[in-house]
Order: C-alpha cells, then sequence, then structure tokens
C-alpha cells in the first residue's frame, strides 16, 4: 500500500513581541506581520517610532523558524512554504484569530491597523480574508513591500467592506520589477470595478526592500488625523 499523509491538532506555543504604550492608552493598535527570516524580536525595532508616538505595536511571530544559514547562526522565521501551504495557512489564521482576541481583552483604544512588510503582505491579506472578524473591523491596511496573494476570494464578497490599502514600495525594491504595474494589480484585486479611488492609497520611497519608517508614520498620522 502507498503511503498516506495524515493530520490532527495540536497545542502549541506562539511568541509576539510589542511595543509602545498599553492597549488602553493608545492612539491605536498597529499589529506588523514581518516577512521571510526574520523574527519578530528585530521586526518590533522597526517600529519603534510609531511606538514612541503613542500605537501598541503588536508583532506576531511566523510559527516556521529555521537556521538561515547552515545549521547554526542566526535563526529566522516564515509564515509557511509550499509545503502543506493549505494546513499552514489555516494553522497562522488561528493564530492570528486567537492573537487579536487576546489583545482585545485588554480593550485596546483607538483605530486597529494591520501592516504586512513582504512575505507577511500575504499572510495579512489571507487573515483579512480567512479570519473571524469582518475586514470592516480593522480601519486600514498597509502592504508594504509584498504583493497581494492570488488565491484571495474572487467574488470579492470578502472586501465589500474592506478597509482603506495603503500599498508601498520602495524605487529600488529588487522583487518590485514595476511598481506602478504593481499598484494597479493590486488595486484590481482589491476593488471591484466601481469601487471607490480613495480605497487604494500608493506611497514610494527611495530605497530598495526595506521597512520605510517615513511611509510608515505617513500612514499612521493620516489616520490619527481621522481620529
Amino acid at each position: 500500500m502507498a503511503a498516506e499523509a495524515h493530520h490532527f491538532t495540536v497545542p502549541r506555543t506562539a511568541r509576539y513581541w510589542t511595543a509602545g504604550p498599553p492597549p488602553t492608552e493608545a492612539l491605536g493598535t498597529l499589529y506588523v506581520l514581518h516577512g521571510y527570516g526574520q523574527l519578530a524580536q528585530f521586526f518590533v525595532r522597526k517600529f519603534q517610532a510609531a511606538a514612541d508616538s503613542g500605537w501598541h505595536v503588536v508583532a506576531p511571530e511566523g510559527g516556521h523558524r529555521f537556521y538561515l544559514k547552515g545549521t547554526s547562526g542566526r535563526v529566522g522565521a516564515s509564515w509557511m512554504t509550499r509545503e502543506d501551504r493549505l494546513s499552514d495557512i489555516d494553522d497562522y489564521v488561528a493564530f492570528l484569530d486567537a492573537l487579536r482576541t487576546h489583545i482585545d481583552n485588554d480593550q485596546p483604544q483607538g483605530h486597529q491597523v494591520l501592516l504586512g512588510f513582504s512575505q507577511g503582505v500575504a499572510t495579512a491579506l489571507r487573515w483579512l480574508a480567512l479570519g473571524q472578524r469582518p475586514p470592516q473591523s480593522w480601519h486600514s491596511i498597509v502592504a508594504h513591500s509584498g504583493v497581494l496573494p492570488p488565491d484571495l476570494p474572487k467574488d470579492k464578497q470578502a472586501f465589500v467592506q474592506a478597509p482603506t490599502l495603503h500599498l508601498i514600495a520602495g524605487e529600488e525594491d529588487p522583487y518590485v520589477l514595476d511598481v506602478e504595474l504593481g499598484f494597479r494589480s493590486s488595486k484590481r484585486e482589491w476593488l471591484d470595478a466601481d469601487g471607490p479611488a480613495d480605497k487604494v492609497i500608493h506611497h514610494t520611497f527611495p530605497g530598495g526592500h526595506v521597512v520605510d519608517v517615513n511611509a510608515v508614520q505617513e500612514v499612521l498620522s493620516g489616520i490619527c488625523n481621522a481620529l
């Protein structure tokens, strides 16, 4: 008989990092999802300016940790690979749902903003589409240096009341071959034909595949001004 794959669910310990004031005293809560090969412990530091300006920053960590080179040295994490990808998506959506419930028990103030960087963009958008809470429970979504995943719901029903999508990309990003084309493609994925143009906002910066603090602060400042 041929070998057969099986799945079963087990409890496990997940990790996340925070920065900034506690949720009850913050301007809002900013969830930041790291890219491939990063650790939340270091990724959260890239948002210290947001924390200093009053945001409660929450940085979950992907469940797959590995040595970046060989069998020792620096460690990174990822959200998934192509291997058994659907199970991994289910697992990280469940983890992120549980984390938001955990944070919400502290009664966060202000708006809830979801930011993904690189691989974290696909993770964030899948969480938005497949998670327990509806898309409108978020004030804004920030897709930083990543692409919208091709497996989002094609009927767009999950995004009928989706929040504003901010697209951030570096002009010298080696993973973004054509920034403007990428923006247009993402806009088509995000909106129906009759969707309002201001639901997608573009931000570029003169840099590569890195978190741009100024662009992130620009987005957060706009949200604060609307509070």
